[in-house]
């Protein structure tokens, strides 16, 4: 025998509290709502056989070969695998219960989706966070099978990525549009009692679909349907938690859309706050959604001007409404920073990534990286701030207008010396962005660290591309090929917009 007979089998850290573990792999659940990361079990006992036909039989082989068993039958991926199979047989059965289902989704997104520690379902004050859309949607307790099917295409896709996994891309495929099939038909029976189900649906889809398609006509499409689900709907007196967590997932869809269409969004800007709820504290992030729901009409209109060539009066006006636009997201981002006052948002550390674009340089283009007081913060940050890139890049585009004629396809090169320092401020914030990656990249801030950044990705190419800063757009183009210790890597991400 190997091991103490008697000893307690529960997790390290429910004999640590001295409190009863439910002895779940590869978490237990009391850790998990403890907002713990478990540190595991200890090994468990062991029988040694040693007989006539194996002699050779010890306490060490066994040990080995029960280490081995473990790491295949119990790692963290095995476990997941086993429950996307379990949430895909109750699918199959007529009655099955609907809550135990969605908590069981909302168990694996919890383990390989949200960060660890995971980020709090809404802000100090209540409101929203761009996370907690998750837990609204796993609480939703009528039936659907539309948002059942998307949940577990979500959940198959992030246990495709979190891994070794055996789940292959055919499969996760499979399951997507199985899911995809199964929100049309609710959609064309237009049930009125289904309508927040339905917008969980096209939430967890659209979600599902930034680790899963190259290009955002599907995320177009996800956003014209929201817009049409949300036009004719009438807005709650008293909105709850959960509604206005998935309404601000659904404002994020639309308003990442319109930034990279250069195109209003498909609801007006005073109805999605309306839907939105009141925005609370000033450094609230129903604040700031607030403020950017206005950037896409004002990007169509700037692209409307440069278009056309031959209005500098209104470039310059338009010009001045962009610097306003961008005083307040600044505003709001000096807020947040004194809500955590005295600690710091954000301090820089050197850089522990290798870019494959470094190669060949002395230096790395970012020797130091940005690292967050948490990833909640990270995501907040990040979002502000490339808003603000747009808002700025479209701004001088306009200023150079004044002087020069440029073609439809524009760059911001030389503007005049009073711009100087807001081609400064751009530069500075697009640097600042691609510093911000590693931290979103660490394993602790699971596969909502390395979405967060998706249209953020794309911005930056855009206006590196733009700026003719080729080493930078070369070093944004290879973040997926990036190494680092704890860090996750090879993971695509869709590209919003096209690329003029």
């Amino acid at each position: 025998m190997v091991g103490i007979p008697g000893k307690s089998k529960a997790c390290r850290d429910c004999k640590r509290r001295r409190v009863k573990c439910d002895l779940t792999l590869p978490s237990c659940i009391r850790c998990i709502k403890a907002g713990i990361a478990c540190k595991g079990y200890e090994q468990a006992m062991l029988w040694v056989n040693s007989t006539p036909d194996h002699p050779n039989v010890t306490a060490v082989s066994v040990i080995t070969d029960a280490q081995l068993h473990r790491q295949q039958q119990h790692s963290p991926s095995s476990e997941w695998v086993r429950l996307v199979h379990q949430l895909r047989d109750q699918l199959s059965q007529p009655g099955y219960d609907t809550s135990y289902f969605r908590s069981q989704a909302l168990r694996i997104l919890q383990g390989i989706y949200l960060p660890r520690p995971r980020i709090t379902a809404c802000d100090e004050n209540g409101d929203p966070t761009p996370s907690s859309w998750i837990r609204a949607v796993c609480q939703m307790k009528a039936l659907s099978s539309a948002l059942d099917h998307s949940l577990l295409a979500f959940c198959a896709v992030q246990v495709r990525l979190s891994g070794d996994s055996c789940l292959s891309q055919d499969e996760t495929g499979q399951v997507y549009n199985h899911a995809l099939s199964k929100l049309i038909e609710d959609l064309d029976s237009r049930q009125p009692r289904s309508s927040d189900e339905m917008l969980a649906a096209i939430v967890a889809l659209s979600t599902c679909e930034l680790f899963v398609f190259p290009t955002d006509s599907s995320w177009s499409a996800h956003a014209q349907g929201i817009s049409e689900l949300l036009r004719n709907r009438g807005v709650p007196e008293q909105a709850t938690a959960n509604w206005r967590s998935l309404c601000v997932r659904l404002c994020i869809i639309c308003v990442i859309q319109g930034l990279g269409q250069r195109r209003s969004l498909g609801l007006e800007p005073d109805r999605w706050r309306r839907l939105i709820g009141p925005s609370g504290a000033d450094d609230s992030f129903v604040r700031m959604m607030h403020i950017v729901v206005d950037v896409p009409s004002m990007l169509q209109e700037a692209h409307a001007i440069l278009s056309s060539g031959n209005n500098p009066l209104a470039a310059s006006q338009h010009s001045a409404r962009l610097a306003q636009k961008f005083e307040e997201l600044d505003t709001w981002r000096q807020l947040r920073q004194r809500r955590v006052a005295p600690d710091p948002l954000y301090w820089t550390v050197m850089s522990r990534m290798d870019n494959p674009a470094d190669e060949g340089y002395a230096d790395k283009l970012f020797p130091f990286a940005l690292m967050f007081s948490s990833m909640g913060s990270a995501i907040q940050w990040v979002f502000c701030s490339t808003v603000m890139l747009h808002v700025v890049e479209a701004a001088l585009l306009l200023e150079a207008l004044e002087f020069t004629t440029p073609n439809r396809t524009g760059t911001i090169s030389s503007p005049p010396s009073d711009n100087i320092s807001m081609l400064a401020e751009a530069d500075g914030l697009a640097r600042m962005l691609c510093q911000s990656i590693e931290f979103c990249y660490r394993n602790d801030n699971g596969l909502f660290g390395p979405q967060a950044t998706c249209s953020t990705q794309w911005t930056l190419r855009r206006y590196f591309r733009r700026r003719g800063l080729v080493r930078e757009l070369e070093w944004c183009r290879r973040i997926k090929d990036v190494k680092g210790p704890a860090s996750r890597c090879g993971i695509d991400l869709m590209q919003f917009g096209p690329d003029w």
